[in-house]
């Protein structure tokens, strides 16, 4: 877990940027996850993820929420929802370890906003920002995303039965 003001700048709960969408600038900002967001967790879950978590697991709602609430009591201080457009638009949970290692432990955007560049510019300013340090992320073996982070310089490190563990180096 980490204390307060070890997320770095890019956590920040009031970030502001600007991304241009079809012309005009889209605002996105990062505010605190709390037990309110079950709901809205829930939804982003399943249209990000239930098409791999059914296949693997099965689908259950109420064994996703329950996992959701363990997460929020594991991770909830290092866990943001992306709003665009003063509307929840996903979530962005990212910590460091004893080590020093930055770990992005989820990132998913709700379809929506997908194919603007919000992961896009997040992950690159956590890569800019910890450009000395080893970034982690773990995605699902199936997951189509990891086509951006292996774009955003990732490569694999290894695998479980269901995900690629992925890494950038830091830079020499």
């Amino acid at each position: 877990m980490l204390t307060e003001g070890t997320t770095g700048s890019i956590m920040s709960a009031n970030i502001i940027s600007k991304l241009i969408v079809g012309g005009r600038f889209m605002d996105y900002t990062f505010r605190n996850c709390n037990d309110d967001d079950i709901p809205f967790l829930l939804e982003l879950k399943e249209k990000s993820f239930r098409w791999y978590i059914e296949t693997l697991y099965g689908w259950n709602e109420t064994v996703q929420t329950d996992i959701i609430k363990k997460e929020l009591a594991a991770h909830q201080p290092d866990m943001r929802i992306i709003q665009c457009e003063e509307k929840d638009a996903g979530i962005f949970t990212f910590f460091y370890d004893e080590k020093g290692d930055a770990f992005i432990e989820l990132i998913a955007i709700m379809p929506e906003y997908r194919g603007k560049g919000i992961a896009t510019q997040i992950i690159t300013k956590v890569l800019e920002e910890n450009k000395g340090r080893r970034v982690h992320l773990q995605t699902f073996r199936e997951n189509p995303a990891r086509a951006l982070y292996q774009r955003l310089g990732f490569k694999k490190y290894g695998e479980t039965e269901t995900h690629w563990l992925m890494e950038v180096l830091p830079e020499s």
